[in-house]
C-alpha cells in the first residue's frame, strides 16, 4: 500500500476486511513486533497493512528476501473433539457443498458410523446420498412428512430452498464447520462443533430410511422421464459421463443446482466450487488452477460465467481441461425465482449477450464445438482431453427451462 506518493493507483486498505480477520496492524516502518499477529494466526486469517516506499526500484536492495524462511505448517487444534449425544431414530445429515473444509473421506466416514438418511449438495462425492433430495423437498407435503427430530449439519448449505427449508423444521439442529472457530463464528444452531464429534446416536429406523428411498425412487421416475435437450436432463448427462478419477469445477448459478437436484450420486470424482459469495467471475482462471493439478478435468459453467473470464483463456500452460458451457443466453437463475416478468427483467436480471461463446473461444485460438443433442454432448465428454477446449451446449430458452423446472417440482406433490 503506498501513501503520500501521489500514486494514482492507491487503495486505501486500512480494517479492509473488517471483523472477517482475527488481527489487524497498519505498519509504517520496517520495525515491528510479530508476536501478536503471528499468535493470532493460530485462530484465523490475519490483515498486515505495509506502508512501502515506492516499490521496485533498481537501486533497490532485495537482500532482505533471503532472510525469510518458511516454516512447516502445524496444526494446533485448540480443542479436543467434542461428543455429539442426540436423541431419536429420525435424523437427518445435510452436507453442504463446501463441507465446512473437512475432507470427503472424512465426512463419509461419520455419515456411515451415523447412518441417517444423507442430503448432500454434491451427489458426485457421496455415493450413498439420497437422490434428487433438493427436487422432491419442494414439495411442502413431502417436507411436512420427513421433518427430522434432529438435523446435523456439516459446512453451509447454499444452494436450494427447499433442502434449508426442511432443516428450519428441525426442532433441533447440529453443526458442524471448523470455520466457527475463525472466520464463520456468528454461525447459529442448538449444538456447534469446530471438528468431526465423537458419536452417542441412536442409528434411523428402518421406516425411516424406507420414506426416504421411497420418494427418492419416486422422483428418479419423474426425473428420467424429463429425457429431452434440456439444462436439467443436461445436468444428469454430464454428472454421469464425467470419466472417472477426473475433476470437475461446477460454476455457480444453475450448473451447480442442477447438478445437485438431477445427478445420480456416485463417487471416482473430485468436485470444485467457488462457494463463498457464489459469483461468476473468475471462474475460468479457478478451473485452469484446478485442472493444472489433475491429471484430466472437465468445468461446467453457465454462458455469464464463461463471458465474465474470457482472459483467463489466455494462457500456455500444459493442462488438460474441457469446458461445458450451457448457453442460454443470459441469466437463467433468475427465471426460476419471484423476479421473473417483472418490468425490465431482461435489462437487469436476463442480460441476454447473443455472442456465440464458441466462435470466441476459437478466435483466441482455443479449440471449441456447439453441441444441440444428448448424444453429441455425451460424444463430446467421452472423447479424451488433450490440451484445454470448449464445448458449447446451446439449449432452449431460459424461460422455456423455467417451466420445465417448475413443471417438475409440480409433479413432486403427486408422488
Amino acid at each position: 500500500m503506498l501513501r503520500r506518493t501521489g500514486a494514482n493507483q492507491t487503495t486505501e486498505q486500512a480494517r479492509l476486511y473488517g471483523k472477517a480477520v482475527r488481527y489487524f496492524a497498519d505498519v509504517d516502518g520496517p520495525v515491528f513486533p510479530m508476536e501478536l499477529p503471528l499468535d493470532s494466526l493460530r485462530t484465523g486469517p490475519v490483515h498486515l497493512n505495509l506502508q512501502f516506499e515506492e516499490p521496485l526500484l533498481p537501486d533497490d536492495s532485495v537482500a532482505w528476501l533471503d532472510e525469510i524462511a518458511v516454516g512447516e505448517r502445524t496444526k494446533h487444534p485448540r480443542v479436543k473433539a467434542g461428543t455429539l449425544k442426540v436423541q431419536g431414530t429420525r435424523g437427518v445429515l445435510v452436507i453442504g457443498h463446501d463441507r465446512g473444509g473437512l475432507s470427503v473421506e472424512e465426512v463419509h466416514a461419520f455419515a456411515k458410523q451415523l447412518g441417517w438418511p444423507v442430503i448432500a449438495e454434491d451427489p458426485l462425492s457421496f455415493p450413498d446420498a439420497v437422490a434428487h433430495a433438493s427436487v422432491f423437498l419442494t414439495s411442502q407435503e413431502i417436507r411436512s412428512v420427513l421433518i427430522p427430530q434432529v438435523a446435523i449439519v456439516i459446512g453451509r448449505t447454499t444452494l436450494s430452498r427447499s433442502v434449508n427449508a426442511l432443516i428450519k423444521l428441525a426442532p433441533i439442529t447440529c453443526i458442524i464447520d471448523p470455520r466457527m472457530a475463525t472466520i464463520d463464528s456468528d454461525r447459529s444452531g442448538d449444538k456447534k462443533f469446530t471438528s468431526i464429534p465423537h458419536l452417542e446416536a441412536q442409528p434411523a429406523s428402518q421406516d425411516w430410511i424406507a420414506q426416504w428411498n421411497k420418494f427418492s425412487t419416486r422422483c428418479a421416475k419423474v426425473i428420467s422421464e424429463n429425457d429431452g435437450w434440456n439444462e436439467a436432463h443436461i445436468a444428469a448427462v454430464i454428472s454421469a459421463a464425467i470419466p472417472k478419477d477426473s475433476a470437475v469445477f461446477i460454476a455457480s448459478s444453475r450448473p451447480i443446482r442442477d447438478i445437485e437436484g438431477f445427478a445420480t450420486p456416485r463417487s471416482g470424482v473430485t468436485t470444485y466450487a467457488n462457494r463463498g459469495l457464489a459469483g461468476i467471475d473468475g471462474n475460468i482462471s479457478t478451473a485452469l488452477g484446478v485442472a493444472f493439478n489433475h491429471k484430466q478435468s472437465l468445468a461446467v459453467l453457465g454462458d455469464l460465467a464463461f463471458l465474465h473470464d474470457l482472459t483467463g483463456l489466455i494462457q500456455r500452460d500444459d493442462i488438460n481441461c474441457r469446458f461445458i458451457v450451457i448457453n442460454n443466453d443470459g441469466g437463467g437463475i433468475f427465471s426460476t425465482l419471484p423476479q421473473r416478468g417483472v418490468d425490465g427483467f431482461e435489462e437487469v436480471f436476463g442480460t441476454p449477450h447473443g455472442l456465440d461463446p464458441a466462435a470466441i473461444a476459437r478466435a483466441m485460438g482455443i479449440d471449441a464445438t456447439t453441441v444441440t443433442s444428448i448424444e453429441a454432448l455425451e460424444k463430446a465428454i467421452s472423447t479424451p482431453i488433450k490440451g484445454v477446449s470448449v464445448v458449447v451446449a446451446h439449449v432452449p430458452s431460459r424461460e422455456a427451462n423455467a417451466d420445465n423446472l417448475k413443471s417438475i417440482y409440480e409433479k413432486m406433490s403427486s408422488i
